[in-house]
């Protein structure tokens, strides 16, 4: 026997959750803005970590990328939201953005149930789930 399925195709009743998560983004780029090219190289450290937590709270991880720019990852939706609305940090101008790859993933189903749905239908009833893109994978295999 394999392991029981969780989903529509195990056969249970899906209960769904009472407390209904939001999704939100949990890592953030934050750039300096400046007309003579400057990054977070030459900025205190400690500065970076007492203007963060000052303003968010505690926060999971702040790193310095090679870049000189700061990647943010934040544990909560308050704190997603109060990030996207810096506009400086202490005395310095910086753009706040979400993190381009980092705040999703990719995978691959394979269920012959869902041969015969369309595409736009999977789509919909895995919404819940933070599914935003489905497409169907062609094989030419004989």
């Amino acid at each position: 026997m394999g392991k029981i399925k969780p989903g529509p195709f195990s056969g249970r009743r899906i209960v769904p959750n009472k407390i209904h998560e939001q999704h939100f983004d949990t890592f953030f780029m934050v750039k300096r803005t400046s007309t003579q090219k400057e990054t977070f190289h030459t900025v205190s450290l400690f500065l970076v970590h007492k203007t963060f937590t000052e303003t968010l709270g505690d926060v999971p991880s702040i790193r310095k990328l090679r870049s000189g720019d700061l990647l943010v990852e934040v544990s909560n939706l308050k704190q997603s939201q109060q990030i996207l609305k810096l506009k400086a940090l202490a005395t310095i101008p910086i753009t706040v953005s979400a993190h381009a790859t980092l705040n999703s993933s990719k995978g691959v189903i394979t269920c012959g149930e869902l041969f015969d749905d369309s595409v736009e239908h999977i789509a919909e009833e895995l919404k819940s789930q933070g599914v935003t893109n489905v497409c169907r994978i062609q094989s030419n295999s004989p």
